[in-house]
């Protein structure tokens, strides 16, 4: 026993001496800390197992080559169908831009002639009868075109004493201009000029079967329906006339009554536009009866 005990004691420090020389290169361990720059060590290892990602790629590719590029050209041609669409209302555009132009060139259709409410209409005569105006009932008019009056009433003198040479108009024209002059015009009158009074109205332009302004194309002119009257002088009972021009810088009494007569003229009337308003208006008053929806008024 002490024998066989001492041949393993002698043979431990040669079993130690033989496994320490092949781990002792503990050192070389270190070395493979530096191989930790494993990525070479461990990129093999990772492709070695990425092979099947690749052949998993190499499969997809395929695959997805086909549904990819194909659902695409098929996807165009069906983007493509609204552009057909499309082109259909290109190409005839021209031609419906050739109508727009042709219907921008051709006049409106003229609008029918006023209908007068009998109700109303016997209710005006009477007005026109209280104010004192002498008139007289005319015969239909209808000029084609738009132009005409249901029921036209002549008109001698619009108030007592206040000539209107027989101009034709609506019996509502009448009455209203009646108003203005009797409510708005002579009280502005006896302020600027005591004693003196309106004796009579110079007509531009009464009814007249034409187009706005006198225009070669447009809407029908108010004048052609019995709705409008122009207004180129007041004549005084002194024999003077006091014609109707611009007169917005005139700072007399005279150009201070124009003024309050032509906006006292848009409680009365619908349409108002004074001498100098635009082109067409330089030397008269325009006045029309002309209805609007909401009550709107155009007061220049």
């Amino acid at each position: 026993m002490k024998r066989s005990l001492c041949l393993l004691a002698m043979s431990i420090p040669l079993l130690l001496g033989a496994t320490l020389p092949e781990h002792g290169p503990v050192p070389s361990a270190k070395p493979a800390e530096r191989t930790e720059p494993a990525p070479e060590a461990a990129a093999p290892d990772v492709r070695s197992a990425e092979p099947e990602a690749p052949a998993m790629k190499s499969e997809q590719p395929g695959a997805a080559e086909v549904p990819a590029p194909l659902p695409k050209p098929e996807e165009k041609p069906a983007r493509q169908a609204p552009a057909t669409t499309i082109t259909p209302n290109d190409g005839p555009k021209p031609d419906g831009k050739e109508k727009e132009e042709d219907e921008a060139e051709a006049p409106p259709p003229p609008p029918p002639l006023v209908k007068e409410d009998p109700e109303e209409l016997k209710a005006c005569l009477a007005e026109l009868s209280a104010l004192g105006a002498k008139f007289e009932a005319g015969d239909p008019i209808d000029d084609g075109n738009g132009c005409g009056i249901e029921h036209p009433v002549e008109i001698a003198e619009v108030l007592p004493g206040v000539d209107l040479g027989g101009a034709t108009m609506r019996c509502k024209t009448a009455a209203t201009m009646a108003h203005w002059l009797k409510d708005t015009v002579q009280p502005a009158m006896n302020i600027a000029m005591p004693g003196r009074k309106i004796v009579g109205i110079a007509p531009g332009s009464t009814y007249a079967c034409r187009l706005r302004n006198g225009a070669s194309t447009g809407k029908i002119s108010e004048h052609a329906r019995g709705n409008a009257i122009d207004v180129a002088a007041f004549r005084l009972d002194n024999g003077e006339t006091m014609e109707m021009k611009s007169r917005d810088e005139d700072s007399t009494l005279e150009g201070a009554f124009q003024r309050t007569a032509t906006a006292g003229a848009c409680l009365h009337f619908t349409t108002v536009l004074s001498p100098g308003s635009d082109a067409a208006h330089q030397n008269h008053l325009h006045l029309d009866v002309l209805e609007r929806k909401d009550g709107y008024r155009y007061c220049r």
